[in-house]
């Protein structure tokens, strides 16, 4: 990184001090054509930044109401300065081919990005908003904390009643988060289509790096087909005491995620989830003790945080105004090798603590509890609070490279360190083109991974017969969902509403039954993964045994929560055929036990 860091410096320090120099609009305008401006890049400029500033700056006589600033592809437009935009402001790449699944080397999104600052140090690259925004076909690489950065996040709203919209844009390195509003203002619509967030890290903190962050009211946050890839902290923070009044995620996909993918302590309502796809999220375990290290962002009742959450607040029943939560088709799915993180800190007593629990479910004790109307979350007070049976199994995508492997074990080294309240760790920047450390301003292009996906069970999983996940990645379904969009979200919209009276597939939070799947691979040499599934939280036995009923090893014995559970056995043995038994029962109703054996054959 300090490599980079001097190569940088090395360019950009033999910059004339032009900015002190009388300059027109003309000064950065390649061309004009009707109501848009072709803003020169950094080789336009004989190697001057802050070209997109000026032209934000200076375009102040007779600007049409239509005003675009285009960039073109492939063009390099470093922020020396950060403009504050003054007007309505709409910005686009000249090329607004699809991100994903384009081998196009031309089709490169031009890059805005930090540069060094006249007098020294960096700007990391920021937009003020005092006007609406759009942004599209562009990519945007913020500086981490430790290359001297001062900016907070990308975009910084400043005023009320803000429209922000990002469309195909690549954004890379997040520092804290990329729109963080931190303004008591009001009334703010953000819409974030067709994204692809990766390396969204920085910031040396387990719960910085995400992509939202609000002390403000929303209007509506929507975030439709996007993909998002090796994130470090909380993506989506949606906090305590500021409500938006629409929530909706839909058809997104999200891949080896260490932190939260929803920060939220369970207060939000009118909030949709549907057609995503979550795959090695919410990776990192939770204690009690974490609860005083990390204010205000964890669940009341010191419970662990899953996708979703919902909280008993009595002001919604004072109010009148029934807490409204709808999921429906989603998939999630862990990875067996991080099965063994929760136990891993207990057994070392990271922080003192030896009450770690892993937050890789869909929702805690309480919000199923909630969802499925048990107990004191009678029907009548929670009837709008609504899911179905989640999907559970890793799609067979097209080309992963090493998501799966290398960069999820630096996911679970990142989720184990961070706990940590000693630690100050960056997660590191996963590239698989632009590797050495001359690149850093050089994101993956063509993006190197397909997530598109050949099980045709899933291909057909979504509302109306859709993939799920981010449909970019299937580009003849997205135009063919395209035609039907605006009937899906009213029928989303129909279905919030209406609570528990929507037909849903299944109206249930977690899986229904005790499950034991059968081991695999199997036969197997020497190791072999264990699933099973548990309907409520429940104390559970795993054991071993040979053919002659002996005890061979006991694999689990203790409490866990609802949902999969897996378990890895490196076998000690000699080749033969071998038996694993299950004993469950539930914790809140003992009565309901379940036992179940099967074999497995080790071959060596």
């Amino acid at each position: 990184m300090k490599k980079v860091l001097l190569l940088f410096v090395a360019v950009t320090i033999l910059i004339p001090l032009r900015s002190a120099l009388p300059q027109t609009l003309s000064d950065f305008v390649k061309q004009v054509k009707g109501d848009t401006l072709f803003i020169k890049d950094y080789s336009d400029m004989n190697n001057q930044p802050n070209s997109l500033y000026w032209a934000l700056t200076l375009d102040t006589v007779n600007v049409p109401a239509g005003r675009v600033y285009e960039l073109k592809a492939n063009g390099y437009y470093p922020l020396q300065t950060n403009p504050t935009t003054l007007r309505n402001t709409v910005i686009v790449g000249e090329d607004n081919t699809s991100l994903v699944k384009n081998e196009n080397a031309k089709s490169r999104p031009p890059l805005i990005c930090g540069a060094v600052l006249l007098h020294g140090g960096w700007n990391t690259a920021a937009i003020n908003a005092t006007h609406d925004l759009t942004v599209r076909n562009c990519n945007i690489i913020l500086f981490p904390s430790d290359w001297g950065g001062i900016s907070y996040s990308f975009i910084n709203p400043v005023s009320e009643n803000l429209k922000i919209t990002f469309d195909n844009c690549l954004v890379e390195h997040l520092n804290k988060d990329f729109i963080f509003f931190g303004l008591s203002k009001a009334n703010y619509n953000v819409t974030l289509r067709n994204c692809y967030f990766v390396n969204m890290n920085g910031w040396p903190c387990r719960r910085s790096g995400g992509v939202f962050d609000s002390f403000s009211d929303l209007d509506t946050l929507l975030v439709e087909n996007c993909t998002h890839i090796m994130s470090q902290g909380s993506i989506y923070r949606l906090r305590q005491g500021y409500q938006p009044k629409r929530i909706i995620f839909n058809h997104n996909t999200f891949v080896d995620c260490a932190g939260y993918t929803f920060m939220n302590p369970g207060y939000q309502s009118n909030v949709s989830l549907t057609n995503n796809m979550f795959i090695n999220c919410n990776v990192q375990c939770f204690a009690p003790i974490l609860s005083t290290l990390d204010v205000g962002e964890t669940d009341p009742d010191n419970l662990p945080m899953g996708l979703v959450n919902v909280y008993p607040d009595r002001a919604d029943a004072a109010n009148n105004t029934p807490r409204k939560f709808f999921c429906q088709d989603n998939l999630v799915y862990w990875d067996p090798s991080l099965t063994d993180m929760a136990s891993t800190l207990n057994t070392n007593k990271v922080n003192g603590a030896a009450n770690w629990q892993s937050q890789k479910i869909i929702m805690n004790a309480r919000a199923d509890s909630m969802f499925k109307h048990e107990g004191p979350y009678n029907a009548q007070s929670y009837s709008y609070l609504v899911t179905d049976t989640w999907k559970n199994q890793l799609p067979t995508f097209t080309e992963t490279k090493n998501l799966f492997t290398t960069q999820l074990a630096n996911i679970k080294t990142f989720a184990l360190g961070t706990v940590d309240s000693n630690a100050a760790i960056a997660l590191p920047t996963w590239r698989l083109i632009n590797t050495g450390s001359d690149d850093f301003l050089k994101s993956d292009w063509p993006i190197p991974v397909d997530l598109s996906y050949s099980d045709a069970d899933l291909q057909t999983a979504g509302l109306f017969g859709f993939p799920l996940g981010d449909l970019n990645w299937f580009p003849v379904k997205k135009t063919e969902w395209s035609a039907q969009r605006k009937a899906e979200y009213t029928k989303i919209e129909a279905a919030l509403q209406a609570g528990i009276t929507t037909a849903v597939k299944n109206v249930r939070a977690l899986p229904v039954e005790f499950t034991l799947n059968q081991n695999y691979p199997n036969p197997f040499n020497p190791s072999t993964t264990i699933q099973y599934i548990l309907p409520a939280r429940s104390t559970v036995r795993l054991i071993i045994y040979n053919v002659l009923g002996q005890v061979m090893k006991e694999l689990i014995n203790t409490e866990q929560q609802a949902g999969q559970q897996s378990v890895i056995w490196n076998a000690p043995v000699a080749s033969g055929m071998y038996m694993y038994k299950i004993d469950a029962s539930e914790v809140d109703n003992p009565s309901i036990r379940f036992v179940n054996t099967k074999k497995m054959i080790l071959m060596k």
